[in-house]
């Protein structure tokens, strides 16, 4: 296995070498993304390439739109030397103004995110609006090249992107620091954005052949930020009192040590959740921010109703709002959040744990949860049936 892995690395440039874009950690920093682009697009920059990228961007643009209003050959022999690039002017990514075809070229760039319903469709509207003497060509820059919405958009994938860097890169021959520069950007949409078919089918080959080895690499070689950041606030805020039941890229669940050493608890149904214990509280990285969720799950007992379980919290303690999911087998009962850097380190995440657990304390989260399964059992032993040597038969 180890020779096939050192094979896929060498044939794939997967190495774990030096990446300046990774170091920054903008794989999936859309904005970071965004900017970077814009200043390989202006052909005003020192970046050597004069407007080789934006005439390529701007002719696979016009290849792949519905509607273009504009032909490939009229981008081929425009002058785009007098062309204006700006991120995030009228909440648009990329724009470039192009006098010379009286074109507003608009790029809406998405790297993890969706596009949100009807957003396409109303940036088109306000660009007509606003510059109502220029055409318009709008680019949904994905991964995968996924088509929005609106039909008057056109699709990009970054692999586009990435062949047509190297091509640029290729006929420009800038300086050796931009060429770098570039190399490290390919290799990042490569590595973290897109996958190249070969590379797929070369990862599933060897996934097919070390299938259970794999398995627990994954589960167990990887230590993501978010749980270097738990370890960090379990140490400085609670020693030994929490206990970690599961952990994703962007979730990690526990529990109170305490509510575990509760003699006979009503148990959760280990198939549907992370732990024994039938409540849970998680922190989740959403959107720039940290949440901390407190949720009861599924109990193994069919006869245990959760309705009857949440009435026995105090009155006014559960949210207002409560939410439920999974087909109504997990209800969130406590929820708070605080705002995170788009980049966030592991010690950004430990800060806005430790915040959240102390915009939490009122809650008094231990002690309710411990009282109400507490009253399940004296209730439980309350309504059993007398004990009789017949009963035990």
């Amino acid at each position: 296995m180890l020779d096939s892995l050192k094979h896929l690395e060498r044939k794939f440039n997967l190495e774990n070498r030096f990446n300046l874009f990774e170091a920054i950690n903008m794989a999936r920093q859309e904005v970071r993304h965004s900017r970077f682009l814009a200043f390989l697009l202006d052909p005003s920059n020192p970046h050597g390439l004069a407007d080789r990228f934006l005439r390529a961007i701007l002719s696979a643009a016009i290849g792949e739109h519905p509607t273009p209003h504009i032909s490939r050959l009229d981008a081929a022999i425009a002058d785009l030397s007098g062309s204006s690039v700006h991120c995030e002017r009228d909440h648009f990514d990329v724009t470039v103004e192009i006098p010379s075809l009286r074109l507003l070229f608009v790029i809406e760039n998405k790297v993890d995110a969706s596009e949100h319903k009807g957003q396409l469709a109303k940036y088109r509207v306000r660009a007509e609006a606003r510059y109502r003497n220029t055409r318009f060509l709008g680019c949904f820059l994905t991964p995968d090249g996924y088509e929005g919405e609106d039909d008057q958009w056109g699709a990009m994938s970054y692999a586009t992107v990435a062949t047509e860097l190297k091509q640029v890169i290729e006929d420009a021959s800038p300086s050796s620091e931009v060429q770098i520069a570039v190399q490290h950007y390919i290799q990042l949409i490569e590595r973290r954005i897109v996958a190249s078919q070969a590379l797929i089918d070369a990862c599933r080959s060897i996934y097919a052949q070390h299938r259970s080895a794999l398995d627990l690499i994954f589960e167990h070689g990887h230590v993501s930020g978010l749980d270097q950041a738990y370890e960090m606030f379990a140490t400085e805020v609670q020693p030994a009192t929490l206990r970690k039941t599961a952990s994703r890229s962007t979730t990690l669940f526990f529990v109170y040590e305490s509510w575990l050493k509760i003699n006979s608890y009503p148990q959760a149904d280990r198939k549907r959740w992370t732990s024994t214990f039938p409540v849970l509280l998680w922190f989740e990285v959403l959107n720039k921010k940290m949440i901390l969720r407190v949720e009861v799950g599924p109990f193994f007992d069919p006869t245990l109703d959760r309705a009857k379980f949440l009435k026995r919290f105090p009155e006014n303690w559960i949210d207002r709002k409560v939410k439920s999911g999974g087909k109504g087998v997990f209800t969130r009962i406590k929820r708070a959040s605080v705002s995170i850097p788009e980049d966030a380190t592991s010690e950004d995440l430990c800060e806005a744990m430790k915040k959240l657990w102390a915009d939490a304390k009122p809650w008094n989260v231990e002690n309710i949860v411990r009282t109400v399964i507490e009253s399940v059992q004296i209730d439980a032993a309350t309504s059993a049936p007398p004990t009789s040597e017949a009963n035990l038969l």
